[in-house]
């Protein structure tokens, strides 16, 4: 008697193997599927994310990580980008999900591919929206675009042209009160003095957004047909207790737009005679020149004497600071870039701190605290975590050391920040967005950052040479003869040719009498002479 003997079948996958498909369709759409053997499937799933990277890897291979970041940055990539972030995350889901759907045991595939999903997908994917959205908020915030409505004023400081303003030292002191609202009380003479409450300097109320600028905005090309590209760097010191600001960091970049070559010029804030430029301000004063520190320009040209500068509220003020610089290093100035400092505080603490080594001890008695009054500051040598509030008192002190040591803490301070920037601070790059937002501000308009990545991704491989315009090297006091040898220095940094000397209508001020303010003894750390330096990244 024969036995009846059943005719074999295929095995089919377990439980396990379609929970592992499920698994794998969530890390890499169509994975999943071959494992099952749906090979028609896996190449349907594939598709869409091989045309994403074949596209990621032709940007790459035409111009590297520049290329890709230029891509980014152009108007309009980013929230794109957003939507796509979220497509990406539904596909790779119902990828997972079709792989796994005809588990014999739903149990085991959900036990699976729930965690995973919250995991591999939900998290990061929202993680990533959460940049990109911070991201293009931040550029839209900071950068302008084609359309140049009216200028928005800043009425703390233009609508009380009569207030007797007080000298450097006493502007910056900040009085201690019981209540951080208290109104300012009048002056002997019955003048009003500028409020010492909370106003909006310092908190972000940078001019707006495609605020009307009194000269020539750059383009999607940012330079001129010189071939470089001048951008001035402005450091804008205006804490929530100070009525009005003062440019205390000014640097002028230059790069080469064909070879990356790049030089700073760092100006000092205590320059004294600066020339003006051709216009109502020179006509007005016998020297044609600014018999203030040059820092005190903004409250000069917002303050003091609007009615001689072009332009309105905030940018009247940069303005002013923008042409007397370009008369001073017989610079043309491509674009602006002004950081307000007191959002070194938020950009900081978004970090968690930073790391600092500090080279000389920092004593102060009478550092004007933002939030405590005067108070004394006593920073050792050596290492040290700070935060933000900090780290701002270690680049804003002065009362105990020279402006030249000021500035050199500024740039110890901004190379230790960019020491500090690595993989842990790219997952709060969300937080630092949000932090740097409405501190920063350009005449740049969002169109030009794919050509500025480009350029800065040359300047990255190049060198830098610096040149300092600090005694003893060069005089605190202009007269026209300083001013055409830091002009011919200047000219012989960047390789061009000298400009012509200054206007003869420029004259000597009478010799200066000695000053509280100003200094002529030379920080020990800087280097005056012109220096060449790899660039730093």
């Amino acid at each position: 008697m024969s036995a009846l003997v059943a005719p074999e079948t295929p095995p089919t996958p377990s439980a396990r193997r379609f929970a592992l498909a499920g698994f794998l369709g969530l890390l890499l759409p169509g994975l999943g599927h071959a494992l099952v053997g749906r090979r028609r499937a896996a190449a349907i799933f594939l598709t869409p994310l091989n045309l994403l990277v074949a596209a990621a890897l032709g940007t790459y291979a035409g111009g590297g990580l520049t290329a890709l970041l230029a891509f980014a940055v152009t108007p309009g990539v980013l929230p794109a980008l957003a939507i796509l972030n979220i497509a990406l995350a539904a596909w790779r889901i119902a990828a997972a999900v079709d792989a796994s759907r005809r588990t014999p045991n739903r149990t085991i595939a959900i036990a699976v591919l729930g965690p995973a999903i919250l995991a591999l997908v939900l998290i990061p994917q929202l993680w990533i929206n959460t940049t990109i959205r911070a991201a293009d908020d931040f550029l839209n915030s900071a950068f302008a675009t084609d359309n140049q409505p009216q200028a928005t004023e800043e009425p703390d400081e233009t609508s009380h042209p009569d207030w007797t303003l007080p000298p450097d030292d006493e502007e910056e002191s900040i009085a201690p009160s019981s209540s951080p609202d208290a109104a300012a009380t009048p002056g002997p003479t019955g003048t009003p003095k500028p409020s010492r409450t909370p106003g909006t300097a310092g908190l972000g109320n940078l001019p707006g957004l495609n605020v009307a600028v009194p000269w020539d905005r750059p383009g999607a090309v940012p330079w001129g047909d010189d071939g470089k590209f001048d951008l001035l760097l402005l450091g804008s010191d205006a804490g929530p207790y100070r009525w009005s600001r003062r440019m205390d960091v000014m640097l002028l970049v230059e790069i080469d737009v064909n070879t990356g070559k790049t030089a700073m010029i760092g100006i000092p804030r205590n320059l004294i005679n600066a020339p003006f430029p051709p216009g109502a301000a020179r006509n007005a004063v016998e020297c044609g020149c600014f018999k203030d520190l040059l820092n005190a320009l903004y409250v000069e040209a917002t303050v003091r004497h609007p009615e001689r500068w072009p332009g309105s509220g905030a940018v009247e003020g940069i303005g002013a600071v923008r042409s007397v610089v370009s008369e001073l290093t017989g610079r043309p100035i491509d674009a602006v870039l002004v950081a307000d400092l007191w959002g070194v505080i938020k950009v900081v603490d978004a970090m968690g701190g930073v790391d600092v080594d500090v080279p000389t001890r920092l004593y102060d008695t009478a550092y004007p605290d933002p939030v405590y009054g005067r108070m004394t500051i006593d920073i050792s040598a050596g290492h040290h975590h700070f935060d933000g509030r900090t780290a701002l008192a270690y680049a804003r002190s002065r009362h105990s050391s020279s402006d030249y040591a000021r500035m050199a803490r500024q740039q110890t301070l901004l190379l230790a920040i960019r020491e500090d920037i690595g993989p842990s601070t790219i997952l709060d790059a969300p937080d630092l967005f949000n932090a740097a937002k409405g501190f920063t501000w350009t005449d740049l308009p969002r169109s030009s950052l794919p050509n500025l990545v480009e350029l800065f991704g040359k300047a990255a491989n190049a060198t830098v040479k610096q040149l300092r315009i600090v005694p003893p090297t060069y005089a605190e006091w202009m007269t026209p003869a300083e001013i055409q040898r830091i002009r011919t220095d200047i000219a012989k940094l960047l390789g061009v040719a000298p400009p012509p000397p200054p206007s003869p209508t420029l004259k000597p001020s009478p010799s200066p009498s000695p000053s509280p303010h100003a200094t002529t003894t030379a920080d020990p750390t800087s280097t005056p002479s012109p220096t060449e330096t790899p660039a730093p990244s």
